[in-house]
């Protein structure tokens, strides 16, 4: 784990340990249903859209957060998956979110949490989730490449997020076939859109490329559009009192 990690983010992480002890050992079935690899793969150009009530950067972001709600217009808008936060302190989620929007759309689910031990991974496949964020910031190599091997063996797949094309050579070595890069400077909290250019450039056509955070209108996303495969789209949102209507603004 980086040592200059900002302090806000070793907030969470202290947090997060410590919750990590009350996780009871799950056992859950392997998920059989479509992936979120192939999910995303299926079009041209894919989104996942999220659902999240409050960020750490932006405060409360939706008052009205009715997660299953929001999921079903996302799933009728055209959505490929749904990222569910679960993270209860710092983003306002939690594990129940993720089972209720699991329950209730056809769609695969990720589990956006940070993923620090292979319990979560347990949890979060009982509680639903097809697939599972892992943040190269906060995890070793050997971490990495163990969390994908759990998640694969639960038919789950892995969305490795990376900030830096250092990072996404790690995540690459590790075996990752899903990159998330993720344009919001998880130190500064600000944007830096030539990242997923410059990342993007450097990975092979057979990994599944998503561009994360930035997008605020449509020209943000027709950029990601000639970049990458898919756009993960949350605060945008979120913040629009109509999702239906706002999702036909963006396309």
């Amino acid at each position: 784990m980086s040592s200059t990690l900002h302090r806000i983010l070793r907030e969470i992480i202290t947090t997060k340990q410590t919750e990590i002890q009350e996780i009871r050992n799950w056992d859950p079935a392997p998920y059989q249903g479509l992936g979120f690899r192939d999910s995303l793969r299926s079009r041209k150009f894919s989104i996942i859209a999220e659902c999240k009530r409050k960020s750490p950067s932006a405060g409360e972001i939706r008052s009205d957060y009715d997660p299953v709600k929001i999921a079903k217009v996302y799933e009728e808008s055209g959505a490929s998956a749904i990222s569910v936060l679960t993270d209860r302190n710092y983003f306002g989620g939690s594990l129940e979110d993720l089972k209720n929007v699991s329950s209730n759309v056809k769609i695969p689910v990720l589990r956006k949490d940070f993923i620090l031990d292979k319990s979560q991974i347990l949890e979060a496949r009982a509680f639903g989730a097809s697939a599972i964020l892992l943040i190269v910031r906060i995890l070793t190599p050997e971490q990495i490449a163990s969390f994908l091997k759990t998640a694969s063996s639960l038919g789950m797949d892995s969305l490795v997020e990376v900030h830096t094309l250092q990072e996404a050579k790690i995540a690459l070595d590790c075996g990752a076939e899903i990159i998330g890069i993720n344009t919001r400077d998880l130190d500064t909290f600000q944007i830096h859109p030539n990242l997923v250019e410059e990342v993007s450039s450097f990975l092979q056509p057979n990994v599944v490329k998503v561009g994360e955070s930035g997008v605020k209108k449509r020209s943000d996303l027709d950029t990601f559009r000639k970049l990458v495969d898919a756009a993960l789209i949350g605060t945008y949102f979120m913040e629009k009192p109509d999702i239906r209507k706002a999702w036909l603004e963006l396309f």
